[in-house]
C-alpha cells in the first residue's frame, strides 16, 4: 500500500479504515473507507481534488469490491471537494438538505476558480503574520494554514463540482456480503443537516463534523443544543471507536471534552453579556485548560466562534424580552 502526503490510513477493523488528514496536506478533513464485501463505501472525500484522487487509489488497493457509494456528511466543501476523483458509477449520497446547501458552496468555489486573487492575498497576509510570530504553537498553525491554501490553489484549476445523485432522510442501510452499515441523520447539529455512518457490529462511527477531537469545533453554522444532544446520544451508545471530521481517532472521553468546550464557551459569553461587555472584550479572554491550547492553535476559529455565539445569545435574550 502506497502512502499519501494528504492523509494516513488507520485500520479500524478488517475492511474498515479511517483516512486521517495530515497537517500540511490537501485533505484537511478526515474520511473513511468501508469494504462491505461485494462493494466499497467511502465516507467524505477531503478538501482537494488531489487528496480525493489518493483516497480513491488507496480505497481500490485496500478493498475487494468496486467503489459504489460515496457519502457526503454535510455541505462544507472541505468534505467533498475531492468527489470528482471517483468514477461516474459511484453514487454520491447526502441528506436532502445537504444537497440543497451545497449549491452556495459551489458558487463560491466557482468564483474562486475564476479569480483566486482572494486566496493569494490571504497567503500574503498569513506569511506576514508568520514572519512576525515567535510563539511556536501559533507559528505551526500559520504554516498549516498557508500550506492548506496552497493546496487549494493547486486544486482549483481542475475542480469540477459534483453534486449528490441520491439523497435520504432519517436512515439508509447498506447490506453487504461482509457487513452492514447504517447512514443516519438526526437533522441539525454542526450544520443544518449532518449525517454519520455506523458500523454496528464493529461499534465504529464515522462522525463527520459532529466530531472535532483535540481541536476547536467550528460553531458558526451550528445549532448548539442539537449538536450537544447528538454527542450525548453517542455517549449512551455502545460505539467504541469514533472517527471525527477533524482530529485524531477518539473515544467517548473525546465526546465529553467537546461538551466541556461548549460549556466553557457558553459560560464565558453568557457572563460577558450579563456584565454588559462588548464582543471585542470577549475575544481577549483565555479559555481554561486544555482549551487554552486549542484556542492558541487557532485564534481565528476562536474569534469566529465567539462572535457567532455572542450574536446568537444576544438575539435569544432580545427575543425573550419581547
Amino acid at each position: 500500500m502506497r502512502e499519501s502526503e494528504h492523509f494516513r490510513i488507520e485500520r479500524l477493523a478488517e475492511g474498515a479504515f479511517a483516512a486521517i488528514a495530515t497537517e500540511r496536506g490537501g485533505g484537511y478533513s478526515n474520511a473513511g473507507i468501508v469494504d462491505l464485501g461485494d462493494r466499497t463505501l467511502i465516507f467524505d472525500a477531503f478538501d482537494s481534488v488531489q487528496a480525493g484522487e489518493d483516497l480513491r487509489i488507496l480505497a481500490e488497493e485496500l478493498t475487494s469490491g468496486p467503489i459504489v457509494y460515496l457519502i457526503i456528511s454535510h455541505y462544507h466543501s472541505d468534505h467533498w471537494s475531492g468527489v470528482q476523483a471517483f468514477p461516474s458509477h459511484t453514487s454520491v449520497i447526502s441528506t436532502h438538505i445537504t444537497r440543497d446547501l451545497m449549491f452556495e458552496e459551489v458558487k463560491e468555489l466557482t468564483a474562486l476558480k475564476a479569480n483566486p486573487s482572494e486566496l493569494v492575498k490571504e497567503i500574503e497576509e498569513l506569511q506576514l503574520s508568520l514572519e512576525n510570530e515567535t510563539n511556536p504553537i501559533r507559528r505551526s498553525s500559520l504554516e498549516s494554514n498557508i500550506s492548506r491554501i496552497h493546496q487549494d490553489l493547486a486544486s482549483l484549476p481542475i475542480f469540477q463540482p459534483r453534486l449528490p445523485d441520491q439523497t435520504f432522510d432519517n436512515m439508509l442501510v447498506f447490506h453487504g456480503s461482509q457487513r452492514k452499515a447504517e447512514l443516519v441523520t438526526q437533522g441539525k447539529g454542526h450544520t443544518e443537516s449532518d449525517a454519520y455512518l455506523i458500523l454496528p457490529e464493529e461499534r465504529i462511527v464515522f462522525m463527520g463534523d459532529l466530531g472535532f477531537f483535540q481541536c476547536q469545533p467550528f460553531m458558526v453554522n451550528a445549532d448548539l443544543l442539537s449538536w450537544e444532544a447528538q454527542l450525548k446520544t453517542f455517549l449512551r451508545s455502545d460505539v467504541e471507536a469514533f472517527v471525527p471530521g477533524h482530529g485524531a481517532l477518539g473515544k467517548k472521553s473525546d465526546l465529553t471534552l467537546m461538551l466541556d468546550y461548549f460549556d466553557s464557551m457558553e459560560e464565558l459569553v453568557r457572563r460577558l453579556i450579563d456584565e454588559g461587555k462588548a464582543v471585542d472584550y470577549a475575544l481577549k479572554q483565555i479559555l481554561p485548560p486544555p482549551f487554552d491550547e486549542w484556542q492558541e492553535r487557532s485564534s481565528r476559529r476562536y474569534e469566529r466562534n465567539v462572535k457567532s455565539l455572542y450574536q446568537k445569545m444576544v438575539d435569544t435574550s432580545n427575543h425573550e424580552q419581547v
